[in-house]
C-alpha cells in the first residue's frame, strides 16, 4: 500500500505539490491526472524518491521512504519500477540486452538472466524480436521492452509516466490491456500518470485529479466520469447540447443498477411524454456504463424526479426552464 501524508514539494519558491493525501490499495491500478504544470510527473518522482518531499511523508509498506538511503534505498528502487513516454531504450543494443540490463547490473548470472529475459519477452509478447534492435520496432513494441524491463526485478509498484502518450490509439489500447494483464497475474500496483482520459476510463480503479498541485477531486473512475464537477468537466472538455426551454434531466447509470428498460417503463407508468436530447455509453475497465439526458416540461419534472428517486439510477438537472 502507498500511503501519500500531507505532501509539499517546492523548487524554489514555486509550490509544485501543496499538501497532497490519498492512499493507493496494494494490486490497485491509480490514475493520476490534470493539465499540464499540475505536478503530476513530480508526484510520481517522489513515489521512487528521485525527488524528495519538503514536508509530509510518503508511506510504502509500512516504511517512510524519505527515511531510506544508501543500501536502504536502493533496495527500495528494486521493487519501484518505471516506464516513461520516450522509451529509454539503448538504441546500440537488443531487445534482449535492453532487458537483461537491470540483471546485469545486479549481478545476476547468466542462466538466471536468460531465464528471466525469455519469461518477460513472452509476457509481453516479444519472443520473436529479442535479437531486434530498437530501430526495427514499432512505438508499441518499444513499450513493450520499456514495460518487460520495468519488471526484471520483480518489483511490487510500477509507475508509468505518460507512457501512452507517444502511441496511436490502437497501440495504446493494446499497452493498457498488457498493464491491466500484467497487474492481474503478478498483483503489481501500477499508478498511471496521464492526460489521456481514454486512458484512465479504460484501466485505473480510482484516479486523483490535481490541479495547480493540490487534489481537487479524487474516487473511484467510473463515479467520477459519469458525474463529473467542474473541474474534472472542464479538463474532459466536453459539450453537451441541450435545449434551453423545458427541463433538461441528466441520468447517470452506474454498473450497480439492476433495473431494465428505464425510459420506457417511466413513460408508461407516468403517462408522460419527454425528449431523448443526449446520451453515451463508456466503457470502464470491464464494465460498460451510460449517461442520458432527457427533456420534459416543467410540469412533468417533479413526477420523474420522484419516480428517478426510487430506483439506484442518479441524476441531475441541467440548464433549462425550471
Amino acid at each position: 500500500m502507498i500511503e501519500i501524508k500531507q505532501v509539499t514539494k517546492k523548487f524554489d519558491d514555486l509550490v509544485v505539490l501543496n499538501n497532497v493525501s490519498f492512499t493507493i490499495p496494494e494490486g490497485e491500478i491509480f490514475g493520476i491526472v490534470g493539465k499540464s504544470g499540475a505536478g503530476k510527473s513530480t508526484l510520481l518522482r517522489c513515489i521512487n524518491r528521485l525527488e524528495s518531499v519538503d514536508e509530509g511523508s510518503i508511506i510504502v509498506d509500512g516504511v517512510d521512504v524519505g527515511s531510506l538511503e544508501g543500501k536502504k534505498l536502493r533496495e527500495y528502487r528494486k521493487n519501484v519500477g518505471m516506464i516513461f513516454q520516450q522509451f529509454s531504450l539503448l538504441e546500440t543494443q537488443t531487445v534482449y540486452n535492453n532487458i537483461a540490463l537491470p540483471l546485469k547490473c545486479n549481478g545476476y548470472k547468466k542462466a538466471e538472466i536468460d531465464e528471466k529475459v525469455k519469461y518477460l519477452a513472452s509476457i509481453v509478447g516479444l519472443t520473436d524480436k529479442l535479437k531486434n534492435k530498437p530501430r526495427e520496432l514499432s512505438g508499441g513494441q518499444k513499450q513493450r521492452v520499456a514495460i518487460a524491463r520495468s519488471l526484471t526485478l520483480n518489483p511490487k509498484i510500477l509507475l508509468c509516466d505518460e507512457a501512452t502518450s507517444a502511441l496511436d490509439p490502437v497501440t495504446t489500447a493494446s499497452i493498457l490491456e498488457l498493464l491491466k494483464d500484467i497487474n492481474k497475474k503478478l498483483n503489481i500496483t501500477i499508478v498511471i500518470v496521464t492526460h489521456q482520459m481514454e486512458v484512465i476510463k479504460s484501466s485505473c480503479d480510482e484516479i486523483c485529479l490535481l490541479e495547480d498541485g493540490e487534489i481537487v477531486e479524487i474516487g473511484k473512475t467510473d463515479e467520477l466520469f459519469l458525474s463529473p464537477k467542474s473541474n474534472l468537466k472542464n479538463l474532459i472538455n466536453e459539450q453537451e447540447i441541450i435545449p434551453s426551454e423545458g427541463v433538461n434531466i441528466k441520468l447517470y447509470f452506474p454498473k450497480t443498477y439492476t433495473g431494465d428498460s428505464l425510459i420506457t417503463t417511466m413513460a408508461r407508468k407516468l403517462n408522460v411524454d419527454f425528449s431523448i436530447v443526449w446520451g453515451k455509453l463508456e466503457r470502464f475497465k470491464d464494465d460498460v456504463l451510460g449517461t442520458l439526458i432527457i427533456n420534459c416540461s416543467q410540469l412533468d419534472a417533479q413526477k420523474i424526479e420522484e419516480f428517478i428517486q426510487k430506483t439506484d439510477v442518479k441524476y441531475e438537472i441541467l440548464g433549462g426552464e425550471r
